[in-house]
């Protein structure tokens, strides 16, 4: 007897079909997302500028190993600028040169560290018999080692050291775009540190102001700060770096005192292999004003810290409160000169150098 199919039959589905999509326009797509970044872009590039964010160099280590390295190849007598912001803002190298201090110096001051790392890279660099500018900021100059913020730049001095073909080939990259783009300028375009930087919230009781860093200057190619143009006119603005320093001094108080004596010991013996080899060592005190300099003079009094350097390593130190052409400065927010004071300054400042030398002291 036959098998009935009708009733498996009944129970088949009917199957869904679609239609695969057809070819995608690919190249439009590109076109689109193309023109739709250059706006995106365009417009965050025009804002940032209109805002005073023009195009700058990024404050990162490769820079300073790049300088660092140029050193390296030039003449062994020549002349470095070491320290932190006050020299890098304050020392004029065009200015050196027309006052007749030859060759241009190499900068290699960098915001926010210790100079004393610098000093010993110089010490155990057998091929430097030249001159070494050393800005003293008391603060940074004498801190602790411990202190990893200023101490950061032993990591700049090993990057230089050991500087590779990749480095080499992505500080050619950031020369050719940072000076040209403003968006490449570190944060500006992250959304968090916007809102970080331009959410004004209710100070709670007790608590130190908001860390909110102000781009209140700019570096070039060869490392020399200066503060920007007008910076000194613009009272808000002052304010607000004003209370970034008073913030950042509070937090150096987290940290351990230097210790003096083993920093003296440190210095005094790089110094010696420096002037073993024919080198010269001079230290430069520049000006601070204001609440800073009375906060230096509590925490770093002239004769215990200044005074003993100079007496102790026997180098030239020139202190702007013992020239009164260098002691009439006023820094905008108490601790950097402005660009026009700073070609004053270091007019004057060489004139002293090459007047003591003269005289036959501190060679």
């Amino acid at each position: 007897m036959p098998l009935s199919t009708s009733s498996s039959e009944s129970r088949v589905t009917a199957i869904r079909t679609r239609d695969l999509p057809g070819e995608i326009p690919w190249t439009r797509v590109a076109v689109v997302a193309a023109i739709l970044a250059i706006i995106t872009i365009g417009w965050r590039e025009w804002s940032l500028r209109e805002s005073g964010s023009g195009p700058a160099l990024a404050l990162q280590p490769g820079l300073w190993a790049w300088q660092r390295n140029l050193v390296r190849k030039a003449e062994p007598d020549s002349t470095v600028v070491v320290g932190s912001s006050r020299i890098s803002f304050g020392f004029d190298q065009d200015e050196w040169v027309r006052c007749g201090g030859g060759p241009r110096p190499f900068m290699l001051a960098w915001p926010a560290i210790c100079p004393r790392p610098q000093l010993h890279d110089f010490a155990t660099d057998e091929s430097f018999h030249g001159t070494l500018l050393v800005g003293v900021t008391p603060g940074f100059f004498f801190c602790s080692s411990a202190n990893s913020i200023p101490m950061r730049v032993q990591q700049f001095v090993a990057l230089a050291r050991h500087w590779g073909p990749a480095d080499d080939i992505e500080q050619r990259c950031r020369f050719l775009l940072e000076p040209r783009f403003s968006i490449l300028l570190n944060g500006e375009t992250s959304l968090l540190t916007w809102l970080r930087y331009r959410l004004d919230l209710p100070q709670r009781a007790g608590q130190l102001p908001a860390f909110r860093d102000s781009r209140f200057f700019w570096i070039d190619e060869h490392c020399r700060g200066r503060l920007i143009e007008g910076f000194e006119k613009r009272p808000e603005e002052i304010q607000v770096v004003c209370n970034w320093l008073q913030t950042w001094l509070a937090t150096q108080t987290l940290y351990p005192p230097g210790n003096l004596d083993l920093i003296v010991q440190e210095v005094v013996a790089d110094v010696q292999k420096i002037r073993a080899r024919g080198g010269r060592v001079i230290f430069v005190r520049f000006p601070s004003t204001g609440w800073y300099r009375d906060d230096e003079r509590v925490q770093q009094p002239r004769v215990a810290y200044w005074d003993r350097l100079i007496r102790e390593t026997g180098c030239l130190g020139i202190h702007f409160e013992d020239y009164p052409e260098l002691s009439g400065f006023d820094c905008p927010e108490n601790s950097h000169l402005t660009q026009p004071d700073a070609i004053k300054f270091t007019r004057r400042l060489y004139a002293i150098v090459a007047s003591q030398s003269k005289r036959g002291k501190h060679d």
